[in-house]
């Protein structure tokens, strides 16, 4: 095999990934992101609510709620999926999913079915197994 052929051929793939990365880069639009912290009673854990909006092409809206140590800062819950007990597309009432702590060790989470969407993932504990999570379907 010749050099030379292989060589420029390498450096045109290369152009057209950067190219492409490029055009992504300008043409769509980034996410924003928006965590709000619920702590629990004795501040050893807080519920982190993770919401991704993009209003371009397409638009999507998703919520997640991990539940983490309070000593944590809030962006860690969205380093690891093992956090997260609670992960669906947002609801039409932006007020869901509500959090609500009912001890140091029980959190409540209330949401609505949308059955048009994907299905919410809802975990019943968390990762440590301490905190028990139960779920309340609104209508």
């Amino acid at each position: 095999m010749k050099a030379k052929p292989f060589i420029v051929g390498f450096f045109a793939v290369v152009a057209l990934l950067g190219a492409a990365s490029v055009y992504l880069a300008v043409t769509v639009e980034p996410a924003q992101k928006y965590f709000t912290a619920f702590p629990a009673p004795d501040n050893k854990y807080k519920a982190v609510k993770i919401t991704l909006t993009r209003a371009g092409a397409p638009p999507f809206c998703a919520d997640g709620i991990a539940v983490i140590l309070g000593v944590y800062p809030d962006d860690f819950a969205e380093r690891d999926k093992a956090y997260l007990v609670y992960a669906a597309p947002c609801a039409a009432d932006r007020a869901l999913p509500k959090i609500e702590w009912l001890s140091n060790s029980a959190l409540q989470i209330s949401y609505t079915k949308n059955p048009a969407a994907k299905q919410p993932t809802l975990k019943s504990t968390d990762v440590t197994k301490t905190v028990q999570v139960m779920f309340v379907v609104r209508e």
